[in-house]
């Protein structure tokens, strides 16, 4: 998948609506899982050997191993970033994303188990759509009209390419609707306007330039190689490059938000004490400002009456 991301899709039937896993499946895992064997190719930009290991944790054998690892590494990673994370989303959403996004269910007395097999199911489901998408693999052993080649490239690259487009419009469908159906919580404390500018300056910063190096050093080893290449092709090392700057500028931006102290929105509910105590509409006026209060003058009418002799 030339979307790492869209892996995520895969697991979305062991998700309930409510951001919760179905039966004791923990949902942050089965994300990381279905992104863990991806993550050596992340690393390549600074690791020269991670693409050939990438083999391995595509294997079965990585799969119950090395990518059960990594994935608790990236949920505790997730950990990390998720406050400073939703201290981004705008302000009208953050509390419903918060609800989603959150843990709201207690570790049961075989959490150590629910854990690993949730990591190995995500990684399950990546390893197994890969094999029908990607050269040398067994579900291309399998159908081999999936090697085929129609309009000058395999079958596989357009079930490659279709597949994570399809697959990141349902996670937009399914994250619009579990975020539309939750109910807000607590707000988390959000960052200043200019914070935030900085923030997004920094992560999108980051995201380019790493983008534009691993595009760099791939066309560099392509052309020293000789090889031919189309420009699709180019759309790999873009995201890998631009996926690992992605995550370096996130988590510089969470270092650096959980070191300063930001201001808590205000909950919507809650209202200024001290307009109920000075509104003028409530007849009342703040303590020492010799005024007396509206309700208690005398009106011009009640006077007159009085001094024509009403009784």
């Amino acid at each position: 998948m030339p979307f790492t991301i869209s892996h995520a899709a895969a697991v979305l039937p062991f998700v309930r609506r409510d951001g919760s896993g179905r039966g004791p499946l923990v949902p942050a895992l089965l994300v990381a899982g279905s992104f863990a064997p991806d993550l050596t190719y992340y690393a390549a930009g600074v690791l020269p050997g991670a693409m050939g290991f990438g083999s391995f944790t595509h294997s079965f054998t990585g799969v119950f191993t090395v990518d059960v690892g990594l994935a608790l590494a990236l949920v505790a990673l997730w950990r990390l970033i998720r406050e400073p994370v939703l201290g981004l989303v705008p302000g009208r959403l953050r509390g419903r994303v918060g609800a989603v996004l959150r843990p709201s269910r207690r570790r049961t007395g075989w959490w150590p188990l629910w854990w690993y097999v949730s990591a190995a199911l995500g990684a399950t489901t990546h390893v197994v759509w890969d094999a029908f998408t990607h050269p040398d693999r067994w579900g291309l052993r399998l159908f081999p009209v999936l090697g085929e080649t129609f309009a000058g490239s395999p079958l596989y690259w357009y079930v490659q390419y279709a597949g994570s487009a399809a697959a990141l419009a349902v996670l937009a469908a399914f994250a619009w609707w579990t975020v539309r159906g939750a109910a807000p919580v607590e707000p988390c404390p959000a960052p200043s306007p200019a914070e935030r500018w900085l923030a997004w300056t920094l992560i999108t910063g980051c995201a380019c330039v790493a983008g534009t190096l691993r595009v760099a050093n791939w066309l560099s080893y392509v052309d020293g190689a000789g090889l031919t290449w189309q420009p699709w092709e180019i759309i790999p090392a873009l995201c890998f490059g631009a996926g690992a700057g992605l995550g370096v500028g996130v988590v510089l931006y969470a270092l650096v938000s959980h070191g300063r102290p930001h201001r808590r929105a205000q909950s919507p509910q809650a209202a200024p004490t001290t307009a109920v105590n000075s509104s003028p509409a409530l007849g009342r006026e703040p303590a020492g400002s010799g005024a007396e209060p509206r309700s208690f003058q005398p009106r011009r009418r009640l006077r007159r009456g009085v001094r024509g002799g009403a009784p």
